[in-house]
């Protein structure tokens, strides 16, 4: 399967990133960039393994920590296009507009 990232994915995964640099240090940064890329091999192996959004029922969202989620879409057998990466603190109401994007 082919993983295809987003505009909006790659901005919010380096803003993880970023916070994560300014607030902590470069090994929870490492930390995070290894635990997304386990999710992605999971899903890569079986797509559907994560639950449908409550936001939107095409997009899968997969909890890579208690602080952060990333949502995914199923585009046919061969493609996942990683779409937004979320802050699980923020107001859900703004999650729907940043997937639509």
């Amino acid at each position: 399967m082919q993983i295809v990232w987003t505009r909006q994915a790659e901005e919010s995964f380096n803003r993880v990133i970023d916070y994560l640099l300014d607030a902590w240090t470069s090994r929870e940064a490492h930390n995070f960039i290894v635990l997304v890329e386990e999710t992605i091999h999971q899903i890569k192996g079986n797509p559907e393994l994560f639950k449908a959004s409550v936001f939107d029922e095409e997009t899968q969202e997969a909890v890579i920590t208690k602080q952060t989620s990333m949502f995914y879409r199923i585009k046919n057998k061969d493609i996942i296009e990683i779409e937004y990466f979320w802050n699980n603190y923020r107001n859900p109401k703004y999650l729907k507009s940043s997937l639509k994007e």
